[in-house]
């Protein structure tokens, strides 16, 4: 069969003749408009190139900073540049701005760390409402006033100033939902609790803020901190929270004239655009005899892997969604050509309902291989038909490492538990519902 490359008329026309404009043609650059402008509906908001770097100077900081000292230098270097804006993170309800290398702040001298409270939520409010990166330096416990607070922990009542409450979840939830990530590289310290004279262990933590924009980026802080070797350095421990899109790896060897078709039916056009769509035209009769020649194997779709699943959710399911969208590509196409004379319509997409028993997944696990079939219910169609097929998360449920759950929490002198930071970032992740998350995106004809 003669392989045909992306544009071709489809003579809808045929089938109503009533109508003036029935036809239609798919281009290689309007599909890939129509795809990118107005069906996807992830693309990342813009990232600045600026970066707000917070430093907790609370009482008992110093012990930390110390302890992270080589990291945090090497965090310093990679930041030094016109773009970043230091902040002063203590008494202050809002954080000010400071001159990094002023004697009064500078991060190894003891005796800038007298601020008597730690105002952590405000810079926490200020980072995930940026859209630039963001680093916190702290050791994550919030002290508002001077107020004890009463809390029960184990059948014991404890009084206390430090706020042990999930006190930063929405903030995290809507940093996080907007696909970008939190990093937490923690380091363990000692330091000397400040209302009774014992020491206990603790951990300081930076927590990098990066832009959905830039996860990917090999100029990223963050990814810059891991490609020096700080994911895990010693007792330098490091945890990524996201609820990012799946990582994707196509091996089509013949990405022109086949993608993602198997050897059961030969496309008659290809258009493949990875990692955002793979389009293909099949004459239905060719899939419809898989089954009787290929009865093990009726895919006539693969190649397709899942990298890894988001991080955080090791435990993902697929499902597939077709839709029936030959009238709104009529309608696109009829936006882009207009009737000579006529003024341009604006155009919007609007997703039809799910169309049943059309394809089907076949998701192979272990392989982490995706798979489309028809469905065994398939009658066929009666005119050339466009289908989108998304495959989709079908359930996604947070897991998280034991060892992470213990860096991130800690237990006072006086006895009670402070699992703020934990508890903050995976109650954060567990709210978010990745279910029908389009993971990838077939269009395929059928005629």
């Amino acid at each position: 069969m003669k392989i045909r490359h992306f544009l071709y008329p489809l003579a809808l026309g045929l089938l109503a003749a009533c109508s003036p404009k029935t036809e239609y043609a798919i281009e290689p650059k309007d599909l890939s408009k129509f795809h990118g402008q107005y069906v996807a509906q992830a693309e990342a908001r813009p990232a600045s190139d600026s970066v707000g770097v917070y430093i907790d100077y609370s009482k008992g900081m110093h012990e930390g900073i110390m302890a992270s000292a080589d990291f945090i230098r090497e965090l310093f270097t990679m930041v030094n540049t016109p773009r970043t804006v230091y902040y002063r993170v203590g008494t202050a309800g809002q954080p000010p701005r400071i001159d990094i290398n002023a004697t009064a702040n500078i991060p190894w001298n003891l005796n800038n760390y007298t601020d008597t409270r730690s105002v952590l939520d405000a810079p926490v409010r200020q980072i995930t409402a940026s859209d630039g990166t963001g680093v916190f330096i702290t050791d994550f416990e919030l002290v508002k006033g001077n107020q004890e607070l009463q809390i029960v922990q184990n059948g014991k009542t404890f009084k206390t100033s430090i706020d042990i409450s999930s006190w930063a979840v929405n903030e995290f939830q809507h940093w996080l939902k907007g696909g970008n990530t939190i990093d937490v590289f923690a380091k363990p310290f000692t330091k000397q609790n400040a209302w009774v004279p014992q020491s206990q262990q603790q951990h300081v933590y930076t927590l990098i803020f990066t832009p959905k924009a830039l996860t990917d980026n090999p100029d990223a802080l963050v990814n810059r901190l891991l490609e020096k070797g700080y994911g895990d350095k010693g007792d330098l421990k490091h945890y990524r929270f996201s609820a990012e899109e799946v990582a994707l790896r196509a091996t089509y060897q013949d990405k022109a004239n086949v993608g993602g078709a198997t050897d059961n039916a030969v496309p008659e056009v290809v258009q493949v655009e990875f990692p955002q769509f793979d389009y293909y035209l099949f004459r239905q009769k060719d899939l419809m005899k898989i089954p009787e020649y290929s009865p093990n194997d009726t895919r006539f779709l693969r190649n397709l892997f899942l990298e890894n699943a988001p991080v955080n959710y090791p435990g993902l399911k697929l499902s597939l969604n077709a839709y029936d969208i030959t009238a709104e590509y009529t309608e696109y196409y009829n936006f882009l050509n207009p009737v000579e004379g006529e003024a341009k319509q604006k155009y919007a997409y609007h997703q039809p309902p799910v169309a049943g028993d059309v394809f089907s997944l076949a998701y192979d696990a272990k392989k982490k291989e995706v798979g489309v079939q028809l469905h065994p219910n398939f009658t066929g169609v009666d005119r050339q038909t466009l289908y989108k097929a998304d495959v989709v998360i079908e359930e996604a449920r947070p897991q998280f490492d034991p060892a992470l759950l213990q860096d991130l929490q800690w237990t006072d002198a006086r006895g009670f538990q402070v699992p703020s930071l934990a508890a903050s970032l995976t109650e954060a992740l567990s709210r978010i519902n990745l279910k029908d998350r389009v993971v990838y995106t077939y269009y395929v004809e059928l005629y």
